[in-house]
């Protein structure tokens, strides 16, 4: 990026005056800063955070810069797959410094006014001090700063001083040290207000031999990235400590394409990188979105439609991915490319909301009264797309009619009407012919029965006989009956095992099953429900039921 070139110490005294009438405090031109391309994005999975030596270091104060634009991010095409980011930043070393943190020795603190390093009779302007020390450090007049176009001006914030060079700037503070600015880096820094704007005084050398020939140079508020294809652009903030944790320039984001860009919904601001986007509100922090998942954002209008801001990072599992915004979920796989899912009580599990959690189930299905003695519940299956828990299906349902008994009450006789609460496996389904369920599963004949007479040893088990005795089920009646209650259904593991052992009166037969009216302690749902509840079932899934306020923190 930065031109270095060599001139010749011997000036006549008509070309010392031009260089003298060039001299303006704080005036610089950005070189070679290019249009910031509109970036195609490319799916992602989760970055490594992992930043090498030479590159920036993240910050995590929120940003506070606001630009004039309010326009929404260019909309992206959808890419077919995901590809891998970088999973290690490269080891190519900079050339101007190790770290970008670092300073010359004995320049941090040194007063610009200590002696300096050439004369007024030798120069057409005087350079001592930290300043002077770094510009002969450089090469002096022979450096890619070249003359001096002006005197050393204090009086700048925090103390400072700068002072100006043919082709860049030397700024100094007593926090921060001396360090040159030129080129490009210089242009973007000029724009911001140089040591008078929000990035502050330098801190480091610009630190280039980077990603696709690419530069950046720290400041004390962010940092500037440029590249010959995107031009320099500055970051900080919330969006930079994001940028710092997957790369920086080194990382799948690439490089920034445009500034942060504030005035967004919610009084939040978005910055344009390569390969993506970061978003960032008050109330969500900031994340990454980019690839296909970024593409489908787009489609839904970004953080100005409904499904709001990020609120996490794309995270990929099993060869699927997917990230959660405020109002919903972006899921990508091979075979089906992006899918939307909408917010739901599913999200609990994925967030620590739900009192009761997945316990390695592949499958959760949620049965909520919004109050006790209430029959009716809403049903929200639930499945995991890449390690998250997204809504299959929601409906409505009924449970008991006398409603929910509260968590670790039983349920009591069925002839009480109450369901219980908490959560159960299912390991056992049953009806008139298998639809297709990997649950174990019994086909029901005129001799099946479910043990409903505590202290026998049929209590709360299937079991077969040619007689109706007490409080014991007829399986086949329900199963056959006008209704065909049993016609289709699923063993919840309530009182029984796997789950626990069966206490003898605490209740029995609570199942899952057809017709959808009030039950004796049963979930009941819509025949079709059922059906696909029992196709997608796997032992070992999970109900969760009861009041809302019982299930959820």
């Amino acid at each position: 990026m930065t031109h270095r070139r060599r001139f010749l110490p011997a000036l006549r005294p008509a070309a010392i005056a031009a260089v003298v009438s060039l001299a303006s405090a704080l005036a610089a031109v950005p070189a070679e800063a290019t249009t910031a391309p509109s970036p195609v994005p490319v799916p992602t999975a989760t970055a490594s955070a992992t930043v090498e030596a030479g590159t920036p270091a993240p910050s995590t104060m929120p940003s506070t810069t606001t630009t004039s634009s309010t326009a929404d991010p260019s909309s992206t095409s959808p890419t077919s797959s995901p590809a891998a980011p970088a999973t290690a930043p490269s080891t190519a070393s900079a050339t101007a410094s190790a770290s970008p943190s670092a300073t010359p020795s004995g320049t941090t603190g040194t007063s610009p006014s200590a002696a300096p390093a050439a004369t007024a009779a030798a120069l057409p302007y005087s350079v001592g001090g930290a300043i002077g020390a770094v510009w002969t450090a450089a090469g002096g007049e022979s450096s890619f700063l070249g003359l001096p176009v002006g005197s050393e001006t204090c009086g700048q914030p925090d103390g400072g001083c700068f002072q100006a060079f043919q082709h860049g700037y030397i700024f100094w503070s007593p926090a921060t040290g001396a360090w040159a600015v030129n080129g490009a880096i210089l242009g973007t820094y000029a724009a911001l207000g140089h040591n008078r704007g929000w990035l502050g005084y330098p801190t480091g050398p610009e630190t280039c031999g980077q990603p696709d020939g690419g530069c950046f140079q720290a400041f004390q508020h962010g940092y500037i990235f440029w590249s010959p294809a995107t031009g320099a652009w500055a970051v900080n903030g919330a969006i930079l400590g994001t940028y710092a944790a997957l790369g920086h320039n080194r990382g799948w984001l690439g490089y920034p394409t445009g500034p942060e860009t504030c005035g967004q919904p919610d009084g939040g601001c978005f910055q344009a990188f390569q390969h993506g986007y970061i978003f960032w509100s008050p109330a969500t922090g900031a994340w990454a979105t980019g690839g296909a998942i970024l593409s489908r954002y787009a489609s839904y209008g970004h953080n100005r439609g409904i499904l709001g801001y990020p609120v996490g990072p794309e995270v990929c599992a099993g060869g699927e991915c997917i990230q959660t915004f405020q109002g919903g979920l972006i899921g990508w796989s091979p075979a089906q490319g992006t899918t939307v899912y909408a917010m739901s009580e599913c999200n609990a599990l994925n967030n620590g909301r739900s009192v009761y959690g997945a316990n390695g189930s592949a499958r959760v299905t949620f049965a909520i009264a919004e109050a006790y003695g209430v029959t009716g519940v809403t049903a929200v299956n639930c499945f995991k797309v890449a390690g998250l828990f997204v809504p299959q299906w929601i409906t409505d349902g009924q449970a008991g009619k006398a409603g929910f008994k509260a968590p670790g009450v039983p349920s009591g006789p069925t002839r009480y009407d109450y369901s219980p609460s908490g959560s159960y496996t299912v390991t056992e389904a049953f009806g008139i012919g298998n639809p297709g369920t990997a649950l174990q599963y019994t086909t029901l004949n005129p001799s099946s029965r479910w043990g409903g007479n505590p202290w026998t040893p049929t209590y709360n088990t299937y079991f077969e006989s040619s007689s109706w005795v007490g409080y014991d089920e007829n399986m086949w009646y329900f199963a056959t009956r006008s209704t065909h209650d049993y016609r289709q259904g699923a063993v919840i593991n309530y009182n029984r095992p796997p789950d626990s052992e069966i206490v003898q009166d605490a209740g029995f037969a609570i199942f899952l099953h057809e017709n959808k009216s009030p039950t004796a302690g049963c979930l009941a749902l819509d025949d079709w429900a059922v059906v696909d509840f029992l196709q997608r079932s796997r032992p070992g899934d999970r109900i969760i039921m009861g009041v809302r306020g019982d299930l959820f923190r």
